[in-house]
């Protein structure tokens, strides 16, 4: 049995209660520290959003699973996850940058941005939509079974234009706009996913019902900033030298979500070569599972970046006080998660899935203790941005990546889809923790994480 299961397994009561009692002991003071902000108000609109969010996905996830079977299931996981993969690309890693710039730009220097972002934007979906379609023609979507979802799916990039709404919404502070578009189109969505599987309708449906979600939001967001032409360039702005300086940045985030999405999904992939579409549709569900928790460090990130650039440029020593903060209460609040889900796994996978998905408890038991560590990466990504060194966010999640891939070639043959769960442990905590050890560069960033879960370890925050 391998080392990870043996340490889950020799957990104690005592043990866990000391864990589940960290988090309460830094609440109040994590509270305090930032309450003189704005970042609570606008993190606490979008995570209202994201919890109606996560609980209609989950409850869409679960009616999907049920009613196409783990096989079935496995086969349209694999399109959704291969075109979310390319419309995460569509974006240019521009979603930090883009918040960073227009939360720092002047209300009259705003307009020339926007147009920048907005024709960048369209090129990529565009760019996304192609490469979609070519996927869908190859011998790999083939024997998969999935050129047909892929086909319909190539629409994704395209309704995903919103999220320059969106980065603007975040960035002048009006995150309540973008949790009301959430909180609007997920649950509708979720309703119909469920209608449709009661008339027992084909796995095709539930992926135009993907693009029709992304396209949804779209519209609400353009709404909410009264964008009704945001795709019409500006033939006045400066486009290859504004977009030049904005890719130069971006680019390095973009190569990183590719590497995360590696280290994230890669597992579905090499599953389904190595073991069949059945595994991929166990392992699949319990990622879900176990992914709810991590919407919340994200969030917490995009309202906390305007603040963070503005201390950034004022007062650095603050901003790093304030990420300190904020990565420690994600990393304790995630830590008490993951141990309360790893408990409740056997019932919960029960209870949701039914006795088709029991084979997939143990790697959900091992998936969900990476969780305070995605919390800490995710958090600490900001670091990266703000001080102009996106290239080490690339290198940190290539090294994560690679040593997933690796991993698995040995995990999944022995263990299955507990395995490639191990695998993706291993290489998140590598990845968002040790990794930037290695760099003179971000050894100042390992120390303030290394203090945000370690508190007594490098002086008060």
């Amino acid at each position: 049995m391998p080392a990870a299961i043996l340490l889950y397994s020799d957990l104690r009561p005592r043990f866990e209660i000391d864990i589940l009692r960290m988090p309460m002991r830094t609440a109040v003071w994590t509270l305090r520290s930032l309450s003189s902000s704005n970042i609570l108000r606008q993190a606490g609109w979008l995570a209202a959003a994201k919890i109606v969010q996560g609980v209609a996905s989950i409850a869409a996830t679960v009616v999907v699973a049920r009613h196409l079977g783990p096989s079935t299931f496995g086969v349209l996981s694999l399109a959704c996850a291969t075109a979310v993969f390319v419309g995460s690309i569509a974006n240019l890693g521009l979603e930090h940058i883009a918040i960073r710039e227009l939360s720092t730009t002047s209300p009259s220097d705003r307009a020339p941005m926007l147009s920048t972002l907005r024709r960048l934007r369209c090129v990529g979906a565009l760019v996304g939509v192609a490469g979609l379609l070519v996927i869908s023609i190859t011998s790999a979507a083939n024997s998969y079974g999935m050129s047909g979802l892929l086909l319909i799916l190539c629409l994704l990039p395209l309704a995903q234009l919103g999220d320059v709404s969106e980065w603007r919404l975040v960035a002048t502070g009006n995150s309540r706009s973008v949790a009301i578009a959430t909180a609007l189109s997920s649950p509708l969505m979720a309703m119909a996913r469920l209608g449709f599987a009661l008339i027992d309708s084909g796995v095709s449906v539930f992926a135009w019902l993907l693009i029709c979600e992304w396209a949804l939001r779209s519209i609400l967001l353009a709404l909410a900033t009264r964008e009704h032409k945001a795709i019409v360039p500006d033939p006045n702005v400066p486009f290859w030298a504004s977009s030049m300086a904005l890719l130069r940045e971006s680019v390095p985030l973009l190569l990183s979500g590719i590497a995360v999405f590696i280290y994230m999904r890669i597992d579905q992939f090499m599953l389904a070569a190595m073991l069949g579409a059945h595994e991929v549709g166990l392992y699949s569900a319990v990622v879900a599972l176990a992914e709810v928790p991590l919407v919340l460090p994200a969030l917490l990130l995009r309202a906390a970046l305007p603040t963070l650039t503005r201390q950034s440029e004022s007062d650095p020593a603050l901003r790093d006080r304030t990420l300190t903060v904020l990565m420690r209460s994600g990393f304790y609040l995630h830590l008490a998660v993951a141990v309360v889900a790893a408990l409740l796994a056997q019932p919960l996978v029960d209870l949701l899935y039914g006795d088709a998905f029991d084979e997939a408890v143990l790697a959900l038991r091992i998936q969900v203790l990476a969780a305070p560590f995605v919390a800490l990466g995710v958090l600490s990504s900001s670091w990266f941005v703000l001080e102009r060194r996106t290239g080490h966010a690339l290198r940190r999640t290539m090294i994560g990546a690679v040593l997933n891939v690796v991993l698995n070639l040995f995990t999944i043959p022995r263990y299955g889809i507990a395995g490639a769960a191990i695998s993706t442990l291993v290489a998140q905590v590598t990845a968002t923790y040790l990794a930037d050890l290695l760099h003179p560069h971000t050894r100042a960033l390992f120390r303030l994480k290394t203090h945000a879960f370690l508190p007594r370890i490098g002086g008060k925050s």
